[in-house]
């Protein structure tokens, strides 16, 4: 009968329904496999987009490294009977403007020059062959780390401290977590810096130091940045203390700057080829001027400091010589008094340094010689050698700090302010780094 029919028109429509699923599954996977191949195609290792990306950035290489190229060889031609002599960092600068490039050249004997997207490319000074390009990236497991609220920036690695007893950093790996002992110090093997908080922007300004157990009375005639100084002293002193302010604080060398290339002596002098370090226990680095004038700060310690970490990209700082409002900072750290101007002068080592730096001797030392010439982790910030700052005194002086080897701790302690022209470069002079972030 019709029973049979039916059921098998009921199945015959269970199959259909069946071959349709299967089918649509079927479908959906090759469509899968599909798209998987199209977006490998595109964006793979090898893909069209990845190659397109490359080539972009080939290009643009190839673009950069011919500016530098053209930039040299004007800056050669424009010496005429001066072709021998090496290209500076402004000639190629100047060059570099007119192509209209986003390159700027900076150091002296290798040249560095560094474009806005972060690649960087060294110039030998007197042949003009060129290196690179850096990426200026950095790895991921070099990140920067924070100790309490503190920034480690690239490029360093935290040794020990707090924030109140002084946070110590390095640019050498090996030192990371070491410590900050007198006895561990003398075992680190990098640059060392140390954080000053300065948490109150109002408080972030200049104080008279003292001198004598008195009050000195300078500041109406000191000034910083100096309005008649170099091109760019106002910028620069700008970005400086909106930095501080930003980041509530700023790092200062732990020590005096110092060489491993020997005594410097008194033919030293117009010497600045040696390389500075802020490590214990080094020859001081003295017989050196502040620059070759009051506009002219090259050849001497503002050189030197602001050279020291060039690469921004690869440690994340500026590094400048300190400025006056710097060394104010770190007095007004050591004793909060400092701002008021009423610090204890027989017990504050800002006031009276007495036993806290190296005085009443013949000639300098070495760099953290003593345990008792350490404050918040900071040496020497008394005695030894007077310090070249950036703040200017009338309008042919540049301001010094800290004192010096033959004088005396209540006579001439660490917040008191000297003085000295720019050119002036002898046994008691030396200078510090400071950076900000």
């Amino acid at each position: 009968m019709k029973k049979t029919n039916v059921k098998k028109e009921k199945l015959k429509k269970h199959s259909n329904k069946g071959i349709t699923l299967i089918a649509l599954v079927i479908t959906i996977i090759v469509l899968l496999i599909l798209a998987g191949v199209s977006i490998a195609m595109l964006t793979g290792e090898n893909g069209i987009l990845t190659k397109a990306t490359e080539s972009k950035e080939e290009t643009g290489k190839a673009q950069e490294e011919e500016e530098i190229k053209m930039a040299y060889a004007a800056a050669k031609a424009n010496k005429v009977d001066q072709v021998a002599e090496d290209v500076t960092a402004d000639e190629l600068n100047a060059e570099l403007d007119k192509l209209n490039s986003t390159g700027e050249a900076s150091g002296s004997g290798t040249l560095t020059v560094t474009f806005e997207n972060g690649h960087k490319y060294t110039i030998d000074q007197s042949t003009g062959a060129i290196k690179g390009p850096e990426t200026g990236e950095v790895p991921d497991d070099e990140e920067e780390e924070v100790v309490e609220g503190v920034t480690i920036p690239k490029g360093f690695v935290y040794v020990g401290g707090t924030k109140e007893e002084g946070i110590v950093i390095s640019d050498n790996p090996a030192d990371k977590d070491k410590g900050t002992s007198h006895e561990v110090a003398q075992t680190l093997v990098g640059n060392q810096f140390v954080w000053v908080p300065v948490e109150d922007d109002s408080a972030f300004k200049r104080y008279e130091g003292y001198a004598n157990k008195n009050l000195q009375s300078y500041l109406s005639s000191c000034n910083e940045p100096y309005s008649k100084g170099y091109a760019t002293e106002q910028t620069e002193y700008d970005a400086m203390k909106q930095s501080v302010l930003d980041h509530d604080g700023f790092y200062v060398a732990r020590y005096e700057a110092g060489t491993e290339s020997g005594e410097r002596t008194s033919a030293d002098k117009n010497n600045i080829d040696d390389e500075v370090v802020f490590k214990q226990g080094k020859n001081v680095y003295n017989y050196i001027k502040w620059g070759n004038s009051m506009t002219d700060p090259t050849g001497g310690a503002v050189e030197k400091a602001k050279g020291m970490y060039a690469d921004k990209e690869k440690y994340g700082v500026t590094s400048t010589l300190i400025y006056g409002i710097q060394w104010d900072a770190i007095m007004a750290w050591l004793d909060p008094a400092y701002t008021a101007g009423s610090c204890d002068t027989n017990n504050s080592f800002v006031a009276n340094s007495t036993g806290k730096g190296y005085y009443n001797q013949s000639s300098p030392t070495t760099t953290g010689s003593n345990a008792n010439y350490a404050v918040k982790n900071i040496y020497d910030l008394a005695g030894n050698v007077w310090e070249w700052t950036m703040e200017a005194c009338n309008s042919t002086l540049r301001v010094t700090r800290g004192g010096r080897y033959d004088l005396t701790g209540d006579g001439i302690p660490a917040s008191y302010r000297g003085y000295g022209t720019p050119s002036y470069s002898y046994d008691d002079f030396g200078f510090r780094s400071a950076l900000y972030l």
